[in-house]
C-alpha cells in the first residue's frame, strides 16, 4: 500500500459523539488528559486508516486525507487550539502492544502443543485469529494491558502442562472446554476486520459485548489450566486419591447409563418425542440466571425416568453432565437415599479434578465422613468443595436424581430434599430431580420453595396437555408396531387413546403385542387390548386393566394343568419380591422349581410385565407400576401377591440353600499362609463351588426373614438357629471369598435384634409403660425414623400419629431416661447380672435403682464425707 501523503502535524479532533469516545488524541481544552486505558491512542488512527506499517516512534500517526463524512477536513482545521497536553508516552504503548504480542506468541506455542487433543488445538487456532479483534475493543478499558497478561501467564502454564496431561478423563474435560471456546468465538463476526473506518465507528456496546467474551474464554483457560495442572500428579499420589475416594461407598450402579440399566430396560425417548420437555430442560440447564432446582414429577408410568435418561444423554453431550444417581427398587444400594451424597461426590470428583482437589483436601483431615449422617456429608462432601472450587470448574453444571419415590426409606428422602433446598441457591451447580408426587416428597418440595422465597422450576408430567402427550405415545406405537400395521392405522391411534398420557401402558402393550423370542398371534393380541377398555369398569384404571388381561392370559389358560399354574404364580410373586434382579437359575432354586427350564416356561407368558435381560437372562420387574398393582389386593384381585408371606416362603428357602450348599473350606484353599490374593486360581474356584443362588441366599436371607411372617409352626426359628450353630462360619466363607464381608457386615438380624432390644428399652424406661396399649399409640409413631422396628411395623398398622419436626429429626441423639437425684451423681455400677444399677452422689448417699425405669430400691448414707468417689460390685453382688 502506497505510503500516506505527509502532512504538517496537526492535532485531529474527532468528535466524541461520533466515535464514542475513542481512537484520538486532542489538544482542545474541552477534552480532559485521558486516563491511564486511555493514554496511549496515537498510533491507533494511522494504522487503522493509513496503513498497515506503524507511525515512527515518538511521532503521532499521520491522518488520511478522507477520513470519514464526520471527519473531515474542515473539522479538523477548525478545532480550537488550547494548550498541548502532555504526550502519555510511546514507551508505555509499545509495552502494552508488547503484551497482546506476547499473547499471540503465547498462544502460538499452546496452539503446537495441543495437538494431543484435536478439538482444543482447533479452538486455539481460532483464538489465536481472534486477538486483534479482542485488543481492538479492549483498548477503552483501563486494564488493557493486564487483559493480555492475566491470559497470557495461564496460557504460558498450559503450554508446560499439556504435553503430560493425556488421561482420557482430562482429555474430555478439555474436549468439553474447547467446545464453549469454540462457541464464543463462533459469536464473533470475523469479517470486523481490526483495520479500517468500520472498526473505528463500531459501537461501543459492541466492544463491550467482545470483551464480555474475552472474560469468559478467560474463565474457560482458568478452568483449563487447573485441570491439566492437577492431571500430573504422580502415580503414588493419584492412587491415594482413588482410595480415599472409594473409602466414600459409592454406588456405582446408579449412574444413569450403568449395566445395570440394560438388565432393567432402562432407556432413552423414542426419537422426536417429548421434544418440548427436552429443550425447555435444557435451556433450563443453559440459563445461568435460572431457577437452581428442576422437580420434573407426574404419575407412576407417565415417562420420567426416560426422559431423565435422555436427559442425562444430552448433558453429557454438551459436558453439563455434573453426576447422576438413579434410583431403583431393583438394587437394595440403588434404593439408599443414604448413598446419593457420597455418590454424586465420588462421581462428580472423578469428572472435575478442581472439586477433586478441593474434595480429597477434606478427606485428608477427616477420612471418616464417609460414616457421618446426611447433612455432615453433604455440606463436607459436596457443599464446601463445590464452593471452593467454583472459579475454577465448568458452569451450567446438572446432577440429575432419578426416582426418588423408590428409595426405601421415606424420612431419609426428605432429609435429602431439605438440604437440596437449605444449599441450592449457593453453590454454582443445578439438580434435576424426578419422582412421583408421593405425599412426604411433595411437602418437603413446597415447603423447600415457600421458605428458599426463590421460584424454582416443577413440571407435572400428569397436567401436561393430553394431546401433546398422545401425539408422542402415537409415534412410539408406530415405530415399534410397523412390522405388522400401516403407518396410519386406526388400531394404533386408538391404542394411543386407551393409553392416556402413561407412557408404561403403551410399552407394556407392546411387549404384549410382540414378545421378544416367542413366536405368537400379534393381531389377535392387539385386539384383545384394545377390547380391554371396552369392558366397563369403575374401579379400575386403564392400566390396572391392561396389567389384570395380560396376567390373566398368561395364568388362567384352560389349557394349563393347576401345578403349572402355580409355577407361574410363584414364578411370578419371587420375581417382584427379589431383592436384585436374579438369573434365571437362580429364580429356579428360590422358586424350588426341579428344573430351570421350568422357570424359562414359567417367564415366557409374562414377558410383558416383567423384563428378562437378553445378554445375561437377568429377571427384574419391567416398571415400578407393576409391583404396586401386585402388593394391591383391591387392585390386583386374584393375581394379588401378599408380600410378608412370600418373603417368609423366601426366607425358608434361601436357609435351604444355605443349608444344602454351605460346607467347610467351600473352595478348597490349601493353605493359610497366603493371603486370598495370592491364590492364583482363586476366582475360577469362586465360579465353579459358589452357585449364584447361594450367593443370593448369603446375602439377603436375613432381609426376607425380617420382612416377611413367621410362620404358624416356628420352622424360620428353627432353621435360624441351626443355621447360627452349625453353618455360620461356612457362610462367613462365601461372603469373604464373594469379596462381600465389609459391604454386609456378619448379620443383619444382630442389628435387628439390637434395635428391638433398643425399642424395648425406651418403653420400659418411659412412663407410658404402665399402658399397654401405648406400644402402638406412643412407642411406635415416637420411636426414632431410622428404627429398623418401626419400619418393619409401620405399615401394618393404620391411624398411627406421623410425628414430624425437628425434635424427631434429633431424636437418635435423645436421652434414653432422665432421673432425677437430689445431688450430682460421682460414680454408677451395675450388678453382675445387670439386674440393678448402684449410684454415689455428692452427698456420700448410695441409692440402688432397676434400670428398666430408674426406681429406687434402696438408698443409705455410706458415709459422713460429701463425696462418694467410686462404687465397685462385686460378683456376689456385694
Amino acid at each position: 500500500m502506497a505510503s500516506p501523503i505527509k502532512k504538517p502535524k496537526r492535532q485531529l479532533s474527532i468528535p466524541t459523539p461520533s466515535l464514542g469516545g475513542k481512537r484520538s488524541r486532542t489538544n482542545s481544552p474541552s477534552r480532559v488528559a485521558p486516563g491511564p486505558g486511555l493514554a496511549h491512542r496515537h498510533n491507533t488512527v494511522q494504522s487503522t486508516i493509513g496503513s498497515n506499517n506503524p507511525a515512527p516512534s515518538g511521532e503521532t500517526g499521520a491522518s488520511a486525507p478522507n477520513i470519514s463524512t464526520n471527519c473531515n477536513e474542515n473539522t479538523t482545521s477548525s478545532a480550537p487550539k488550547g494548550p498541548p497536553v502532555a504526550p502519555t508516552g510511546p514507551s508505555s504503548n509499545r509495552a502494552t502492544e508488547a503484551s497482546w504480542i506476547g499473547l499471540e506468541k503465547a498462544l502460538a506455542k499452546l496452539h503446537i502443543t495441543t495437538k494431543i487433543c484435536p478439538p482444543l488445538h482447533s479452538a486455539i487456532e481460532g483464538l489465536k485469529s481472534c486477538v486483534g479483534i479482542f485488543e481492538e475493543a479492549a483498548r477503552s478499558h483501563r486494564d488493557y494491558k493486564e487483559l493480555a497478561t492475566g491470559l497470557t501467564a495461564m496460557v504460558e502454564l498450559l503450554v508446560k502442562h499439556m504435553p503430560i496431561t493425556a488421561s482420557r478423563e482430562i482429555m474430555e474435560v478439555l474436549k468439553s472446554i474447547a467446545k464453549k471456546i469454540e462457541e464464543e468465538l463462533k459469536s464473533i463476526d470475523k469479517r470486523q476486520c481490526p483495520t479500517g473506518p468500520s472498526r473505528i465507528l463500531r459501537a461501543s456496546k459492541e466492544d463491550e459485548d467482545l470483551v464480555r467474551r474475552y472474560r469468559r474464554i478467560e474463565q474457560l483457560f482458568r478452568q483449563l489450566q487447573a485441570e491439566a495442572s492437577m492431571s500430573t500428579w504422580d502415580i503414588t499420589k493419584r492412587h491415594h486419591v482413588d482410595t480415599q475416594l472409594e473409602k466414600l461407598g459409592p454406588v456405582k450402579l446408579a449412574n444413569y447409563n450403568s449395566k445395570i440399566s440394560m438388565d432393567i430396560g432402562r432407556r432413552s425417548c423414542t426419537e422426536n418425542t417429548r421434544t418440548k420437555i427436552l429443550s425447555d430442560s435444557m435451556e433450563w440447564a443453559d440459563n445461568p440466571n435460572g431457577a437452581k432446582i428442576y422437580w420434573l414429577n407426574g404419575m407412576a408410568g407417565t415417562g420420567k425416568t426416560t426422559i431423565g435418561y435422555s436427559l442425562c444423554e444430552r448433558l453429557e453431550a454438551e459436558g453439563q453432565l455434573a453426576a447422576s444417581f438413579f434410583c431403583t427398587r431393583t438394587s437394595r444400594e440403588c434404593g439408599e437415599a443414604k448413598q446419593i451424597v457420597p455418590t454424586i461426590a465420588y462421581q462428580l470428583a472423578r469428572r472435575s479434578a478442581p472439586f477433586r482437589d478441593a474434595l480429597c483436601k477434606i478427606l485428608d483431615n477427616n477420612p471418616d465422613i464417609g460414616t457421618l449422617n446426611t447433612t455432615s456429608q453433604f455440606d463436607s462432601l459436596l457443599a464446601k468443595p463445590l464452593i471452593e472450587s467454583k472459579e475454577f470448574m465448568e458452569r451450567k453444571l446438572v446432577i440429575v436424581i432419578d426416582a426418588l419415590d423408590e428409595c426405601n426409606d421415606p424420612h431419609a428422602v426428605k432429609i435429602v430434599l431439605d438440604i437440596l433446598f437449605r444449599y441450592a441457591a449457593t453453590l454454582p451447580i443445578k439438580f434435576f430431580v424426578t419422582s412421583r408426587p408421593e405425599p412426604i416428597i411433595r411437602n418437603s418440595m413446597m415447603i423447600g420453595i415457600t421458605e428458599s422465597n426463590r421460584a424454582q422450576s416443577i413440571l407435572y408430567l400428569h397436567e401436561i396437555e393430553k394431546s401433546l402427550v398422545q401425539a408422542d405415545i402415537e409415534l412410539y406405537l408406530r415405530e415399534e408396531l410397523q412390522h405388522m400395521l400401516p403407518a396410519h392405522c386406526a388400531d394404533i391411534e386408538e391404542l394411543a387413546e386407551q393409553a392416556g398420557n402413561l407412557f408404561i401402558y403403551a410399552a407394556t402393550a407392546v411387549r404384549y403385542i410382540r414378545p421378544g423370542g416367542k413366536a405368537v398371534n400379534s393381531r389377535q393380541r392387539l385386539k384383545t387390548i384394545l377390547e380391554v377398555n371396552n369392558k366397563p369398569s369403575k374401579s379400575m384404571s386403564g392400566i390396572d386393566m391392561l396389567y389384570s388381561a395380560i396376567l390373566s392370559a398368561a395364568i388362567d389358560d384352560d389349557e394349563l394343568e393347576p401345578k403349572e399354574q402355580e409355577s407361574i404364580k410363584t414364578v411370578l410373586w419371587t420375581a417382584i419380591c427379589a431383592c436384585e434382579p436374579v438369573l434365571i437359575d437362580t429364580l429356579a432354586a428360590l422358586c424350588e422349581l426341579e428344573e430351570t427350564d421350568l422357570a424359562i416356561d414359567a417367564l415366557q407368558p409374562l414377558r410383558s410385565v416383567l423384563h428378562v435381560s437378553d445378554h445375561n437372562n437377568l429377571v427384574t420387574t419391567l416398571h415400578a407400576s407393576f409391583p404396586d398393582f401386585m402388593f394391591s389386593h383391591e387392585r390386583s384381585k386374584q393375581f394379588f401377591c401378599n408380600r410378608p408371606s412370600h418373603d417368609g416362603f423366601l426366607a425358608r428357602r434361601c436357609l435351604a440353600i444355605m443349608k444344602s450348599q454351605l460346607r467347610f473350606n467351600i473352595c478348597q484353599i490349601e493353605s493359610s499362609f497366603l493371603v486370598d490374593d495370592e491364590i492364583d486360581d482363586l476366582e475360577e474356584r469362586v465360579e465353579q463351588n459358589i452357585s449364584q443362588e447361594l450367593f443370593y441366599a448369603s446375602r439377603f436371607w436375613v432381609d426376607h426373614l425380617t420382612q416377611g411372617e413367621v410362620s404358624g409352626s416356628g420352622a424360620e426359628m428353627e432353621m435360624v438357629h441351626e443355621f447360627l450353630s452349625r453353618r455360620l462360619l461356612f457362610w462367613m466363607e462365601v461372603l469373604n471369598l464373594k469379596k462381600c464381608m465389609s459391604w454386609r457386615a456378619p448379620s443383619d438380624l444382630v442389628a435387628l435384634a439390637r434395635d428391638a432390644q433398643t425399642f424395648v428399652g425406651n418403653y420400659a424406661a418411659h412412663r407410658f409403660s404402665t399402658s399397654t396399649s401405648h406400644i402402638y399409640i406412643s412407642a411406635l409413631p415416637l420411636s426414632s425414623p431410622t428404627s429398623q422396628i418401626r419400619r418393619i411395623y409401620w405399615p401394618r398398622f393404620t391411624g398411627l400419629v406421623q410425628a414430624t419436626g425437628t425434635l424427631m429429626d434429633q431424636i437418635d441423639q435423645a436421652s434414653l431416661a432422665v432421673w432425677k437425684s437430689d445431688y450430682p451423681i460421682r460414680s454408677a455400677s451395675f450388678s453382675a447380672d445387670r439386674k440393678y444399677i448402684v449410684m454415689g452422689d455428692d452427698n456420700g448417699k448410695i441409692s440402688v435403682r432397676y434400670p428398666h425405669n430408674g426406681k429406687i430400691l434402696i438408698t443409705f448414707q455410706a458415709h459422713r464425707e460429701p463425696q462418694a468417689h467410686m462404687i465397685i460390685l462385686y460378683a456376689s453382688g456385694k
